[in-house]
């Protein structure tokens, strides 16, 4: 087991992926370590939407192509990498999942009050745990518009009541990923 402050610090949302699929017991291992995620009032309010099936993958990924391509045409002068991402999108044949293996859809129960920041941390537990085992992860949160669809979730085995919170790609990384640059937060210190 890798330390966790190097952990912490080493990981990167990877966007290549060999062709190679994660063994059942590694994607195990990653998802019970986020049953370990603190939750307000212990709901543990998660359950976890694990697909492999390329065609339910192409069919989200292109939901998600198109539910974004709306939403960042306005800020296509923002920046390049908004520019560079809309050409992606619009680029026939493109994978959101970055031909990914395996897709996690963290899912969160719609009643708990602190779903989103429950889901979230038992989200980031599971990209630690997969790097700590030289599995790549990156959350694509481009697909949560297309992921609100209530009758698709239903269609790809979610239970009632619930939504979407985080959809996690894992695979094995092709390459090294590149650390982007980290800024020094602004910090406020009230003694």
């Amino acid at each position: 087991m890798s330390d966790i402050i190097e952990v912490i610090k080493n990981r990167r949302s990877v966007r290549e992926y060999k062709d190679e699929q994660i063994p059942q017991e590694e994607m195990e291992f990653i998802i019970d370590c986020a049953r370990y995620a603190p939750s307000g009032f212990n709901m543990q309010p998660w359950s976890f939407l694990v697909i492999k099936n390329k065609e339910a993958l192409k069919k989200i990924s292109e939901g998600g192509k198109k539910s974004m391509i709306p939403m960042l045409e306005p800020m296509k002068n923002a920046s390049q990498k908004v520019k560079d991402f809309l050409v992606f999108l619009k680029t026939k044949g493109t994978d959101m999942f970055y031909n990914a293996p395996v897709l996690v859809i963290v899912l969160g129960n719609k009643n708990a009050p602190t779903v989103d920041f429950d889901c979230s941390m038992a989200a980031q537990n599971m990209m630690l745990a997969a790097h700590s085992r030289g599995i790549g992860s990156c959350w694509v949160g481009g697909v949560l518009p297309a992921l609100m669809d209530e009758k698709l979730l239903k269609e790809l085995g979610a239970p009632q009541g619930y939504k979407a919170v985080a959809p996690l790609i894992f695979g094995y990384p092709k390459g090294e990923t590149q650390m982007p640059e980290k800024i020094e937060p602004e910090i406020n210190w009230l003694n």
